[in-house]
Parts: structure tokens; C-alpha cells; sequence
């Protein structure tokens, strides 16, 4: 499983959302953090409400994130593939899963749990600089979507 993750990390590092800024080395030495979690199709990982520890990386496959409408009606919020991550808000321990997360093919996730990047960042500060730098990067671009989907809407 170990072969497994190095090879995933070291073939799609640079398409990564959290690692993309990372040196090939920097890459390698984070690759022990993870553990890969396999989920068939049309499975719900995440439930709105809930509480997770962990931020995971989609490896392979296609994640919906969706929130109950008014009216009864998931509504979707965003379509997760390869590279990207899910769990950025879980950074802040009180907040809860804004949504529901369901896999829409058989998806397989790198996850990496908070007490474990904590961790890795305490050691190597440097490199816990450029990850950090990744997931804000990320909710900045996720946070313009949204707005731009609110305009749209309004």
C-alpha cells in the first residue's frame, strides 16, 4: 500500500491541489503520512452535520459535494475529481461538514488525519508552509465560485 501511495503522490503531484507546490523530495518525505481508503460507487462518505479529522486527496474517481435545498433537492455544489481534496474546513475542529460528499464513481482517496499533518508541519515548517499555502490557495478559488455563483443566481 506504501508502493502504492509514493506512486500516486510522485505521478500526480504536481496536478495535487495541497502538494502541488512541493519539491519531488519534500513529496517523498509526506508520502508516509497517508493512508489510501478505497469507496465503491454512489457511496456517501460524509454526511452533512458531521465532524471529520482528516483532509483527503482524490487519487482516482469523481466525488459530488451537495446541501439539502429548501425544497427537498440536494442541490450540488461542487463536482470533486483526480487532484482534488475535500476536507478543508475540517482544519477548524467545531466546524461541522457543510454538505453531503458522495462518490459518483469507485473513488479512492489519500487521507491524511489533522494530528498527523500537525505533525509533519511541526517538523518541517517550511514545507507545512507551501501545503497551507495549497488549501488556501484552494478555498480562495472555491470561495470566488461560489459568489460568482450567488451573482449569478441573484
Amino acid at each position: 500500500m506504501e508502493k502504492r501511495i509514493k506512486e500516486i503522490i510522485e505521478s500526480q503531484g504536481s496536478e495535487i491541489s495541497i502538494i502541488h507546490l512541493l519539491e519531488p523530495e519534500e513529496r517523498e518525505k509526506i508520502a508516509s503520512c497517508f493512508e489510501l481508503v478505497y469507496h465503491p460507487a454512489k457511496t456517501v462518505i460524509i454526511k452533512e452535520g458531521e465532524k471529520i479529522n482528516y483532509i483527503g486527496i482524490v487519487a482516482s474517481g469523481e466525488l459530488k459535494f451537495e446541501r439539502q435545498g429548501k425544497f427537498a433537492k440536494p442541490i450540488t455544489l461542487a463536482l470533486i475529481t483526480k487532484g482534488a481534496h475535500i476536507g478543508d474546513f475540517s482544519m477548524q475542529p467545531e466546524r461541522e461538514v457543510l454538505g453531503q460528499l458522495r462518490t459518483l464513481t469507485d473513488t479512492e482517496l489519500l487521507v491524511i488525519t489533522h494530528a498527523k499533518l500537525e505533525a509533519f508541519i511541526q517538523e518541517n515548517p517550511y514545507t507545512g508552509i507551501k501545503i497551507l499555502k495549497g488549501i488556501s490557495t484552494v478555498l480562495s478559488i472555491r470561495l470566488k465560485n461560489a459568489i460568482d455563483k450567488i451573482v449569478f443566481m441573484s
